[in-house]
Parts: C-alpha cells; structure tokens; sequence
C-alpha cells in the first residue's frame, strides 16, 4: 500500500487568520474592493429626494401656479364649493424639514453609517405620503426615487460595505 505524505499543519496556507470565509475577512474584502456602484445610484436617488422636497417647499416648483380663480369659480358654481380643494394640505415648512433631514441622512449613509438606509426608508415614504395628501405630481416622482433608493441598499456588496466601516 502506498503511504500519504504527513501533512504539515505548522505552515502556512497562505491566507492569515482572516480569511475569506470570515465575516472579518469578508468586510476587509468589502474595503479593499471599493465603494459599491448600488450605494452611489442609491445616493443620487436620496439627493433627488431632498432636493424634490425642498425645491418643493420653497414653492419653485411649477405646481404652484395652480388654476386661475374664474376657473375655479365656474367649477364651484357648476359643481359646488367641495369639488375645488385648495392647497390647503400643503406643509412647506414641514417639506423643508424633512427635504433637510433627507439630505443628512444620505450624507451619513455616503460615510458609512449602515443604520441610515433604515432611516432613509421611512423619510422616503412620508415623503411619497405628504405629496400624495397635498395631490401633487410630485409624488410619483418620490414614489420612484424612493424605490430607487432603496433597492440597491438591499445588494449583499452594499451590506458588507457598511458593516466593514
């Protein structure tokens, strides 16, 4: 019968004691392969969002013209005083808050704050909520961006990414 050589286990294999297979290992990978293209898409779709809010707010937007007061008078005429809603629901200072806060947290998730994308998720969709109340086309826009920001934080490279920082 033929023998098998002794193995060795002094030496090494040529990897050190955080290899791939080690969540260390794994983040340090993370690292050294750079930031991940689906936390960038992810970033410009949470810049979009607050800046559609805040530009929202402001009132620079082109929703905030709104229908010529005959117009409306005819319609309220013809079909009553509820059937024309004025912007009403409309919460500029409430929009620049929250387009404000939108913006910090994408800043914190662009250095590494793992817990923001959480965060970023609920604003996105009080966002979609507060256009959606105040009957904007501005919310399918934020519907959109929202989906589009989150996403691509759900990418394996995006979570070890933030877990690594």
């Amino acid at each position: 019968m033929t023998e098998t050589p002794p193995t060795e286990h002094g030496e090494s294999n040529g990897r050190d004691d955080a290899g791939a297979g080690s969540p260390v290992g794994a983040a340090a990978q993370a690292k050294e392969q750079g930031f991940p293209w689906q936390l960038g898409l992810a970033e410009v779709a949470w810049v979009i969002l607050g800046a559609l809010l805040i530009v929202s707010a402001l009132g620079s937007s082109s929703t905030s013209g709104g229908a010529d007061q005959a117009s409306v008078d005819k319609i309220q005429g013809t079909l009553g005083d509820s059937a024309v809603a004025t912007n009403t629901t409309a919460h500029p200072t409430l929009m620049l808050l929250l387009g404000l806060v939108v913006l910090l947290m994408a800043l914190l998730l662009l250095i590494g704050q793992g817990w923001a994308r959480l965060v970023l998720g609920v604003l996105g969709v009080l966002a979609v909520i507060l256009f959606a109340v105040g009957g904007r086309w501005e919310a399918i826009i934020a519907f959109a961006v929202l989906v589009v920001g989150s996403v691509p934080l759900l990418a394996p490279s995006v979570h070890r990414y933030l877990t690594s920082s």
